[in-house]
């Protein structure tokens, strides 16, 4: 039995890294990964080996000194091929050190710092745009734009939606790679929709929006269109694209938790200019004051309010317990770079 491994990895590109992948031919497999491919189970990423890629091309290295490692960290299936995994990896230098685009040994360092003790969840609402070549959005007219934003929103039928088939396989092929998705829906511009992951535990939250956004990208090469992340990809009175991010902790899941959700309202609110930081490139174009959003330079929290920086969702006040919607993450966010920061801050580790 061979298997084909597709290693990805997020590169050096600045300000917004990219995803690239690479197929690996696995000949010799291990016991447990052919019971488990066999039997649909998820597979260990200790199975697969470190491999080498150039980082010159990549904005990881220079050309005399070209190789980095790509060390697996998470495998799941893959929808593309029927006998293949998906393996996402962590960037290291040729003599092992940490690369600095490695963003993911940032989280598992404030995990180890205490950050474990938290038992923190998370869950991404990925919105993101279908885009043509031509910079336009899907669904949009060659030239002038479509009626205002209002029956898209979670709409249905042709003058609304455009994009349907594109949108379904893009769900199917997460739910078939075996990605901890939550549920899907339309957004409030023509050809923008969102995805969201978890919720589920730190890592595995962050791992599987990196994963997701490789499935969608694939996907939608079929398509001939682009999945686009930009923050406000059509100026003018039209909704950004953020991620919004969901967080827990233990605490706050537990009775009485509210308390510590309000809690750490405050510490982020004495950290805004840190968080933003992490929240994406081009926040400022997004976090306006319109479209559902706060101002960057202001901080609020509230129950059930979308114009707030910080949403507590109606059915957690009411139960007491639950999580925070951090509003401000950009759909081009690190999602390993927001969790980091959301957790330094409640950590108290900056």
């Amino acid at each position: 039995m061979k298997v084909t491994a597709e290693y990805i990895w997020v590169d050096g590109t600045e300000p917004t890294p990219q995803l690239r992948s690479k197929t690996r031919v696995v000949h010799k497999l291990h016991e447990e990964l052919r019971y488990a491919m066999r039997m649909r189970m998820p597979a260990s990423a200790k199975h697969f080996p470190v491999w080498s890629a150039d980082g010159s091309s990549t904005n990881q290295a220079n050309g005399a000194s070209s190789d980095i490692e790509l060390r697996p960290v998470c495998v799941v299936f893959d929808p593309f091929r029927k006998e293949g995994v998906l393996v996402l990896c962590e960037v290291f230098n040729a003599d092992g050190s940490v690369h600095p685009s490695n963003t993911r040994a940032r989280l598992r360092a404030v995990l180890e710092t205490g950050g474990e003790e938290l038992e923190s969840w998370f869950g991404f609402e990925q919105e993101y745009t279908f885009m043509h070549q031509s910079g336009r959005p899907h669904g949009f007219p060659d030239t002038g734009t479509p009626a205002p934003q209002g029956p898209y929103y979670c709409g249905v039928g042709a003058s609304n939606i455009k994009g349907r088939d594109v949108y379904e396989e893009i769900l199917r092929n997460c739910l078939t790679a075996g990605l901890s998705i939550a549920g899907a829906n339309w957004e409030v511009m023509p050809g923008q929709a969102e995805i969201q992951i978890g919720a589920a535990p730190d890592k595995h939250a962050c791992d599987h929006v990196w994963l997701a956004r490789w499935v969608m990208a694939r996907t939608a090469e079929k398509y001939g269109v682009d999945v686009s992340f930009d923050p406000k990809p059509v100026e003018g009175d039209w909704n950004g694209a953020g991620m919004h991010t969901n967080f827990s902790t233990k605490k706050m899941r537990a009775e009485g938790g509210l308390e510590n959700i309000e809690h750490a309202c405050v510490l982020f609110k004495d950290r805004v200019g840190e968080h933003l930081v992490d929240y994406g490139k081009d926040y400022e174009r997004r976090l306006t004051g319109a479209h559902e959003t706060a101002r960057y330079d202001e901080f609020s929290w509230g129950v059930s309010d979308r114009t707030a920086s910080i949403r507590i969702p109606l059915h957690v006040e009411r139960d007491g317990c639950g999580y925070m919607e951090d509003r401000r993450p950009n759909a081009n966010a690190d999602p390993y770079r927001v969790a980091s920061r959301m957790l330094e801050t409640v950590c108290g580790l900056d």
